[in-house]
């Protein structure tokens, strides 16, 4: 028996390692010009996927594999089949991958919590105008510096610059899709923000008279 849960054990901290790493990897795989929402739904995916696993360690199955083979680890080493030591070592290795877990489920907890302030004053990015983009910024600005001076995890340069980029990234795909699209606008109807023209439409003269384009750049 003790056997038998040595290698399930050893199994489950194979693949609950596995589900971290390609956890933290998920971020690493996002576009190049993605934006604030994007941060956000990464965390919030990040959080359920660690709920899961957190679930599944402390379920009934985890723990009494777990602590009979912490018994079995404490017992003396004739009266098993192989050492003691390598019993010793998986639950260890256990207990450093549930920190890990706790650790990282905290993080993106937090990180969700605080983020999720921002989304009013991330809204406008997507569906407003350069000008109520520029009406919201103050107050972007005020809960991203709250962030940085509160957040536990999310403080941080990279992470700080990470969103930064994001914001911008998003702020010029509303202006360019405001500058392709002004002459719709202008009209009042409302242009599909995934169809855009090329930028190379800007010098047809016809459909972009010059007078009307420069102001709107």
């Amino acid at each position: 028996m003790i056997a038998d849960f040595e290698k399930i054990f050893n199994e489950w901290s194979e693949l609950i390692q596995e589900a971290l790493d390609n956890t933290d990897n998920d971020n690493k795989k996002e576009e190049k010009d993605a934006g604030p929402k994007q941060e956000l739904d990464y965390w919030k995916q990040r959080m359920r996927k660690l709920t899961g696993i957190s679930e599944q360690l402390r379920s009934k199955n985890c723990r009494t594999v777990y602590d009979v083979l912490t018994q079995a680890s404490q017992q003396p080493s004739e009266s098993l089949a192989k050492p003691r030591d390598k019993i010793y070592l998986s639950t260890s290795k256990w207990r450093s991958i549930e920190l890990r877990v706790t650790e990282a489920l905290n993080e993106a907890k937090d990180n969700v919590k605080y983020l999720q302030t921002l989304e009013k004053f991330i809204e406008p990015l997507y569906d407003g105008t350069p000008e109520t983009i520029k009406e919201t910024l103050p107050a972007l600005m005020n809960s991203i510096k709250m962030i940085h001076t509160i957040a536990r995890y999310y403080n941080t340069n990279e992470r700080m610059t990470g969103l930064f980029v994001k914001i911008t990234n998003q702020m010029i795909k509303n202006c360019r899709a405001n500058i392709l699209n002004f002459g719709l606008i202008r009209k009042g109807i409302d242009p599909k923000r995934g169809n855009l023209p090329s930028d190379d439409a800007l010098w047809d003269h016809d459909a972009y008279p010059p007078e009307e384009l420069i102001p709107v750049l």
